[in-house]
């Protein structure tokens, strides 16, 4: 029983809270031990800073100090004076500069050059008499140049002061004063006994260090350190001064020694009894988990044994390995379901479609085809090893070369790693079908081909229809020749023995004109009018079969068109007296311009033509937009039109009055009609008051303007 309640897994997790705990006493007391230890190193460095802070600003009242002495001296008229004076260089000026040899306890080296860096006269005898372009930098400048330099006993700040010469107002040399960093650190120890630190100076990208006393030691030596910048006047921006002071290392560890052994004593223990309780508890509780992980790991559907699963016992990883067991049991067989599902799917899809896939892989060299891919190429599965060589042996000789060199290309990555092309198979038994061969190489991250992702498509089906339609094609424009010839004869050879009946009557009537009697040459008018009607009907007829094949369509101001018809119909406007009413700009779309003139032409000339005789004649032109398409209207006060006549008046020789009542062919509307239907339009009319409105739609014009003014 004992044995039985250890191994619950309650009891584990309580046994591991208590080490839990137990750590978060150990992690509370290295805590205090740091916020002690940090709170004694906080002291150390404030105190540090305290120090730092009062050497640098004895840095910066001895550098300045000196500073002020040497740019009074600068503005000394005697030194100015000396530049020219060689005699009182040597009786005055250098005893000065002498004197002037050690400033505020410093010892300085001086020297007055010329206007290119040459010494003219020092402290101490020049080593030299060569120019300096960094003291001449100074002099052309106008202004004071500082630079930490190197020298036998090491580094120095040199300064150079350019000199005003009083006749010109201009820099004519430069007074130039050293002081070594050395001194400068020295002065500066003299101050605080021994306590470790140093003096840095950077400048031109150099870093120098100036012990000061008995200097910071390196490797860690000194845990506290505190570093303070050296205020300095804007001259002197060109270098960066800082003081660096560390505690002393033997009295921190004194100071931190006691109580790092007692928490260590602290920490050590508990941390063995962590140590033992967590390989205890830990080796128990996770070995289970361990194997049901390890099992899930390696486990793949459809392959896996449940059994890996099952634990001993009856506590709750037992159980958990018996939930994992039934859980894999019906993950296996849904995904086998699955498989089977998807297997079939794309079998179906694939034989619907009469398209093939197949993956050729580069790593292994394997290559796997679908059953539709074994179908297209006439290859009965497992009968032959799916490889490259396979395939282009079904690939017509004609084609096979071609479909090489767009694959090889693709892989090269010189194109878009796409091949798409039409091909050949030959089948073994002879049968030879065509497919649209499409390829897609995937890379890796380097660029290099990993696969290639097939499909072949059977398209022998619309291959076939392709060549009938062009066949179609070839037979339709076969025919529109013959109609033009037929037009063409329509409109020569079939008005030429009418234009020949006219002349003839004419001839007739001018040769026998005296012995015709009124009855004869009324039946003479009647051949004339024979004759007109003929001509005019022939040639409505071969305008209504050239509509939609004697121009390309292009964009057309219908405003322009429906001007020219009225231009055309000036004639029948003037002889009715009609108001004709236009929109002040109409819309541009797409077709024939002389279709469209012809259109607006007759439907305004039929509104001039069945005019009421009682009233004056007033057509009205005007358009609305119906979102896709224009919609156009032509209304008139005229005598009207039944609406039970609302398919005939667009039929081909149709007509609603007799000849002698009111002319024409019965054509008009037909050609209407034949215009705005070969656009996708509708044409149509509606009474009108007394009069008749005919509408007629048509398509709007994509991309251009819609309105010209």
């Amino acid at each position: 029983m004992i044995g039985r309640i250890r191994g619950r897994l309650a009891t584990r997790v309580a046994i591991a809270a208590s080490g839990l705990a137990l750590f978060f006493v150990l992690l509370m007391g290295g805590g205090a031990w740091l916020v002690t230890a940090q709170m004694i190193r906080s002291q150390v460095n404030d105190l540090l800073l305290i120090e730092a802070s009062g050497r640098a600003e004895k840095v910066t009242d001895l550098v300045e100090g000196v500073a002020a002495n040497f740019r009074v001296l600068a503005a000394n008229t005697a030194v100015a004076n000396a530049l020219v004076d060689s005699i009182g260089r040597e009786t005055y000026l250098q005893p000065l500069l002498s004197d002037m040899a050690e400033v505020n306890g410093l010892r300085t080296t001086l020297m007055v050059t010329d206007f290119v860096g040459r010494p003219l006269v020092g402290s101490v005898p020049p080593g030299d008499h060569e120019a300096d372009s960094w003291v001449a930098g100074a002099v052309a400048s106008g202004r004071t140049r500082v630079k930490v330099a190197d020298s036998p006993d090491g580094p120095i700040l040199k300064v150079a002061e350019p000199v005003i010469y009083a006749n010109t107002g201009t820099a004519e040399g430069a007074l130039v004063w050293k002081v070594a960093v050395m001194d400068l650190a020295r002065r500066v120890a003299a101050q605080s006994g021994a306590l470790a630190g140093e003096l840095r100076v950077e400048a031109d990208g150099r870093s120098l260090a100036v012990p000061l006393g008995r200097g910071l030691g390196g490797g860690g030596q000194n845990p506290v350190v505190a570093e303070v910048h050296v205020p300095l006047n804007p001259r002197f921006s060109v270098i960066r001064m800082s003081i660096r002071m560390a505690a002393d290392q033997q009295a921190l560890d004194n100071s931190l020694g006691n109580l790092t052994t007692t928490f260590l004593a602290i920490g050590a223990v508990s941390t063995l009894l962590v140590v033992l309780f967590s390989a205890l508890l830990g080796q128990r509780l996770t070995q289970a988990l361990s194997q049901l992980a390890e099992a899930a790991t390696v486990f793949e559907p459809g392959t896996g044994d449940r059994r890996v699963f099952m634990m001993e016992g009856d506590d709750e990883i037992a159980r958990l390995g018996a939930a994992f067991a039934g859980m894999v049991e019906r993950l296996d067989a849904a995904y086998q379901d699955l498989e089977r599902r998807s297997q079939t799917l794309l079998s179906n899809a694939e034989r619907v479609a009469q398209v093939g896939s197949a993956t050729w892989e580069f790593a292994s060299g394997r290559q796997l085809w679908s059953d539709q891919f074994h179908t297209l190429l006439g290859v009965v599965p497992g009968e032959e090893i799916p490889t490259r060589a396979t395939f282009f042996r079904r690939v017509h000789d004609d084609d096979r070369e071609r479909l090489s060199a767009a694959l090889d290309l693709a892989l090269s990555g010189a194109g878009n790693g796409r091949v798409i092309e039409d091909v050949r198979i030959v089948r073994p038994d002879g049968e030879e079908r065509v497919g649209q061969f499409r390829a897609e190489v995937a890379r890796d991250e380097a660029g290099l081909p990993l696969r290639v992702d097939v499909t072949i498509q059977d398209i022998t089906a619309r291959k076939q229809l392709e060549h009938k339609l062009d066949a179609l094609v070839l037979e339709l424009r076969r025919s529109n020749e013959e109609l033009e010839q037929f037009a063409y004869v329509a409109s020569h050879d079939l008005r030429q023995p009418l234009r020949t009946v006219r002349s003839y009557v004419t001839l007739i009537e001018e040769a026998i004109d005296d012995k015709l009697d009124v009855e004869t040459r009324e039946f003479m008018e009647f051949i004339r009018d024979g004759v007109r009607r003929m001509d005019a009907l022939i040639t409505d007829l071969l305008a209504y079969s050239r509509v939609g094949r004697t121009s390309t369509d292009a964009p057309v101001d219908t405003g322009r068109a429906a001007d020219l018809a009225l231009i055309d119909l000036q004639s029948e406007i003037d002889e009715a007296h009609a108001q004709i009413t236009m929109p002040p700009r109409m819309p541009v779309v797409l077709g024939d311009a002389g279709e469209m003139a012809r259109l607006f032409q007759n439907l305004i000339g039929n509104a001039l033509k069945y005019r009421s005789h009682d009233r004056p004649s007033q057509v009205v032109v005007k358009f609305a937009d119906q979102g896709e398409q224009w919609e156009f209207s032509v209304a008139d006060n005229g005598i009207g039109i039944p609406p039970e006549h609302a398919e005939r008046v667009f039929g081909i020789f149709q007509r609603l009055h007799a000849r002698d009542e009111y002319e024409g062919t019965g054509i008009g509307l037909a050609i209407c009609r034949k215009v705005v239907e070969r656009q996708g339009g509708r044409i149509w009319f509606e009474p009108h008051g007394s009069g008749t409105m005919f509408r007629f739609t048509w398509p709007k014009l994509r991309r251009l303007p819609e309105l010209v003014g």
